[in-house]
């Protein structure tokens, strides 16, 4: 178990709890074909060019994850593709998140304390408070 200063530790009134959103896991990028992923794509009711939109998104923060992982390696001073070759085929996944703020409460978790499964995670803003994550030496920023 980790040890964490109280004005560190991970906030989750229960364990486990359930996460009170739905989530749409979509993969992006070229899959080699013994990729052990092969979950069906889930397309929501309800959405229009669902494929086409998360295609064109998902690619877009693609690119923009292997523009960061280049830069990293240029001001690590190592050859540019050190981290981007062995992303390549990775499981590149864009998980749309859907929440109903009339059916939850105000205080809801919609996204417990948790682990990302890859080497870099994008996403936008937090409009909202409650987005943290904590360093290696469990500091919460």
């Amino acid at each position: 178990m980790r040890s964490y200063a109280e004005e560190h530790k991970p906030i989750s009134p229960l364990e486990p709890i359930f996460d009170a959103k739905w989530r749409f896991m979509w993969k992006i990028g070229e899959r080699p074909s013994e990729s052990s992923d092969n979950f069906p794509q889930v397309i929501p009711a309800d959405f229009p060019n669902w494929e086409e939109k998360m295609n064109k998104w998902g690619n877009k923060l693609l690119d923009a994850v292997y523009q960061v992982a280049e830069m990293t390696a240029v001001g690590m001073g190592v050859d540019k593709s050190t981290f981007t070759q062995h992303m390549d085929g990775g499981a590149h996944l864009l998980a749309p998140t859907g929440s109903d703020l009339v059916k939850n409460d105000i205080g809801a978790i919609f996204a417990g304390f948790h682990y990302d499964i890859a080497f870099l995670t994008i996403h936008g803003k937090s409009r909202y408070p409650g987005l943290y994550v904590w360093t290696r030496n469990n500091k919460r920023l």
